[in-house]
């Protein structure tokens, strides 16, 4: 889905050249690790067409990017030519040495484009060449917050008491400017809810960017837990998408998505 190209465009027309934090969680996330990783290698994966190159330059001058899609790379380049940028997958850093990289970031949820089985694959690739003081910074989506179960009908989000008027104007006024978007977003929801699949602690189903166009992989607090043990990764702190610190004792929470800190075990 990432290398199609009107996505791919789209991607480059938002971020190419950007300099945004996605929420406040990743904002703080990186803020917290910045003073310990400054000057250190920086590796950013899934980097799309740029987004968070610039927040990761200040803080070190040694930036490599990877991203799965040949599409995405050739956005970054257009805009970034003079910064090492390669087309890899995350599942096997094949050509990334161990202990390389003081800071690795992987953001956008992109870690939830993969199968459940992949991802302590990817975890345990991130531990093996993250420096032995290095961290490991990622976002994923939890199962238990509104962006899972979302339908292109729907009048306000689940777990959500109240109807958004606001968010109701916009999609309408979406929808009226670009009306293909309403069709695509039918079609897609109606072709991928079949693939949705609650496991209790993780679950997989249609996200609404882009359309419905994702299928991805929503998480808990629970999975993540046994998740990044599993990959030998210690939590240093997990954020909400609004900034607060997220209990990793607990065994639910409302939140839209996390944003981990972590290093090897």
């Amino acid at each position: 889905m990432f290398d199609d190209e009107r996505i791919a465009a789209g991607y480059e027309r938002l971020n190419a050249g950007a300099t945004r934090f996605l929420d406040a969680g990743e904002q703080r996330a990186l803020v917290t690790v910045a003073p310990r990783c400054r000057g250190t290698s920086v590796l950013d994966v899934g980097v799309g067409a740029g987004r968070t190159t610039a927040l990761l330059q200040l803080i070190s001058d040694d930036y490599q990017a990877i991203d799965y899609s040949p599409r995405m790379v050739a956005a970054f380049r257009r805009h970034h030519p003079d910064l090492d940028c390669r087309v890899a997958d995350a599942r096997d850093l094949v050509d990334v040495g161990d202990g390389r990289h003081g800071l690795i970031l992987f953001s956008n949820n992109g870690i939830d484009a993969l199968a459940h089985e992949d991802r302590v694959g990817v975890l345990g690739e991130f531990r093996r060449v993250v420096a032995a003081d290095g961290v490991i910074v990622f976002s994923t989506l939890n199962k238990s917050g509104p962006s899972f179960g979302e339908t292109p009908f729907q009048l306000r989000r689940p777990t959500q008491r109240s109807v958004s008027l606001r968010a109701l104007a916009v999609r309408a006024l979406r929808w009226m400017l670009e009306p293909g978007s309403a069709v695509r977003s039918v079609r897609n929801f109606r072709a991928h809810r079949r693939l949705t699949v609650d496991h209790g602690r993780w679950a997989v189903g249609p996200l609404a960017a882009h359309d419905f166009a994702p299928v991805v992989h929503f998480t808990s607090v629970p999975d993540l837990r046994d998740t990044l043990a599993e990959a030998g990764l210690v939590p240093e702190a997990v954020f909400d998408e609004r900034g607060q610190a997220v209990d990793m004792g607990s065994e639910d929470c409302t939140a839209d998505s996390f944003t981990v800190v972590a290093h090897a075990a």
